[in-house]
């Protein structure tokens, strides 16, 4: 992995039948450690899953991740602390 990233998170989720996302949780994350949160927590499967696709996604302009875990959509927005 690259060097350690420390992130600002805000994470939201899509329930089946909703046409918007619902903020569910904040806080930071530094990769490679449990985040950081207030708020709901966040299944396992789904952190592992969104940190997979950080790691690729750090420098990219477009700083929202998603991932379906059965059928929730979970997406959070980032941004990386100097």
């Amino acid at each position: 992995m690259q060097a350690k990233r420390h992130l600002r998170v805000a994470f939201s989720k899509k329930e089946p039948g909703d046409s918007t996302y619902a903020e569910i949780a904040r806080g930071t994350w530094t990769l490679g450690r449990e985040p950081e949160l207030t708020g709901e927590p966040i299944p396992p499967e789904v952190l592992k899953g969104i940190e997979k696709q950080i790691v690729l996604r750090c420098e990219e302009p477009d700083r929202t991740v998603t991932y379906d875990r059965n059928d929730v959509r979970y997406a959070m927005d980032f941004d990386v602390v100097p």
